[in-house]
């Protein structure tokens, strides 16, 4: 009897230690994410990794199980532990899978050099544009999703996926409170009968199914094809995945067949459409992990410069009837870099996002704005004081038929710290600044021509008046204009951190 009883007890003990350390192991890793500039969607991932986390499993074991079997199952996991910490520090060394500063360079040079093929085959190509598109797109598939509104998408999506989509039960689920944080063009390629974009798109949502709302993190590739001679259509029909032949607002059967123009729009025949979607990464979202600190990585690579960057340059002289580039590069730096990096991250530190509505796309405000909600849920806020900017570099300058943009790596120093709304200290440092680098790209539509030091941080750069107004759709209540397309000014539409940059 005694005997079986132990049996019982060893086999119980091993099935449980087996349990535990796969759930153990399975929680992902606190990531940090700088505040301030530095927040990826997994930043405040589920759980908590480290000596946090097998500190707590332990307190929970000698807690809720008798000693017999909560302690070999804490020595169990705490050998466990150690082995694989060690193994993750000796692969941290010399693992050839992680892409080296170089390698990261030479991806770049590919990628940019696809792009400008690309660019050859098609004069009408936008990225700005395109990467408008690709946000309207995932907006619309997740926010459509289950819903009989989703033929609208018929004409933007592959046959299979359209497909696998149509037969999830209507209503079943909802997605709602999507926010992109990101998007990156990773490959461009052709086949024999189409061109080909890969992206990916760094975003989060709230999933409503079966009375249970859970949010989560992602990071999605998304491929788009189109037929190949096909040209890019303009802004009114990209941003908002408008009817490629007629330009009016998608309204298709399930056949993709126009309500407006009868047209039966095939996917690809004129406009871009969504041929794969593979999740790389999802976990559910915490604000756990608001206020951690890692030390910067980064900082010290050399900045990555477009391959044709002094094409571009003298593009940009030309168009604009500039005498002098360099005369401009530091009016730039001054009235548009360093003074959007100084407005800009003092409306963080305050928590005053909508001050700067007017001068950031609607993803950079809505990702930031998403932060800035879940800093305040928690009783939290990031504080960036005695910013000093040491330096900037030109990374990238591109025009084209609608638009033009500037990517810039700004390097600078702050106090960099996370503390409660009662003056707590949560993270980082009050006395000691924090060194960084970041990639800024703004963007204005081609053909502006309002000099840089005559722009008010203040003002509506449409009509002049106090950009007090704006709204969350970044549309000036005095002159009613939407203002964040950058079709008057210089606009932020993306930052990257120096380990991550890719172009």
């Amino acid at each position: 009897m005694n005997y079986s009883k132990n049996n019982k007890l060893i086999i119980k003990t091993i099935l449980l230690s087996t349990i535990l350390l796969l759930i153990f192991f399975l929680i992902p890793e606190l990531a940090a994410a700088r505040p301030g500039g530095g927040h990826s969607y997994s930043g405040g991932s589920n759980g908590g990794g480290g000596g946090d986390g097998i500190a707590g499993l332990v307190i929970y074991l000698l807690l809720s199980l008798p000693p017999e079997i909560s302690i070999p199952l804490i020595i169990i996991i705490i050998v466990f532990y150690y082995l694989s910490k060690r193994k993750k520090s000796q692969s941290n060394v010399s693992v050839a899978s992680v892409p080296t500063r170089q390698n990261r360079s030479n991806e770049f040079y590919e990628l940019q050099s696809k792009i400008e093929q690309l660019k050859a085959a098609d004069p009408n190509f936008s990225k700005m544009l395109f990467l408008d598109f690709v946000t309207s797109a995932y907006y619309k598939y997740y926010s459509l999703f289950s819903k009989k509104e989703f033929t609208n998408l018929r004409p933007f999506l592959s046959q299979h996926i359209y497909d696998n989509a149509a037969r999830i039960a209507p209503n079943s689920r909802t997605i709602s409170e999507i926010v992109i944080g990101n998007i990156n063009i990773v490959a461009v390629f052709e086949s024999s009968a189409y061109m080909a974009i890969t992206v990916d798109i760094d975003a989060n949502y709230t999933l409503s199914m079966g009375g249970r709302n859970t949010r989560y993190v992602l990071t999605e590739r998304w491929l788009f094809n189109r037929k190949k001679g096909v040209l890019s259509q303009g802004p009114e029909k990209m941003r908002d995945l408008k009817c490629p032949n007629c330009g009016a607002a998608s309204n298709f059967s399930d056949a993709g067949q126009c309500d407006y123009c009868d047209t039966f729009i095939v996917s690809g025949e004129m406009q871009w459409f969504v041929n794969q979607i593979n999740i790389l990464h999802q976990e559910t979202f915490s604000t756990k992990g608001l206020g951690h600190y890692e030390q910067e990585v980064g900082t010290d690579y050399p900045t990555i410069v477009q391959p044709s960057i002094n094409n571009y340059i003298s593009r940009f002289v030309s168009n604009h009837q500039l005498g002098d580039w360099n005369s401009y590069w530091a009016s730039f730096t001054d009235n548009i870099a360093s003074a959007y990096f100084l407005e800009i991250y003092k409306a963080w530190s305050d928590l005053k996002w909508e001050r700067v509505r007017h001068l950031i796309s609607d993803r950079l405000y809505d990702s930031y704005n998403f932060w800035i909600a879940a800093y305040k849920q928690e009783g939290k806020r990031n504080k960036l004081e005695n910013i000093n900017i040491q330096r900037i570099d030109m990374a990238a300058v591109d025009v084209d038929l609608y638009y033009e943009s500037f990517t810039v790596r700004i390097f600078a120093s702050c106090l960099d710290y996370t503390e409660t709304t009662t003056g707590n200290l949560v993270g980082g440092s009050k006395k000691n600044p924090r060194v960084f680098s970041e990639y800024w790209t703004f963007i204005r539509r081609t053909g502006v021509e309002k000099k840089e030091e005559e722009f008010s941080m203040h003002n509506c750069p449409n009509c002049g008046a106090p950009a007090d107004k704006m709204g969350q759709a970044a549309v000036c209540e005095y002159c009613d204009t939407k203002i964040s397309n950058g079709d008057f000014s210089w606009v932020l539409t993306r930052i990257v951190q120096d380990e991550e940059y890719t172009g």
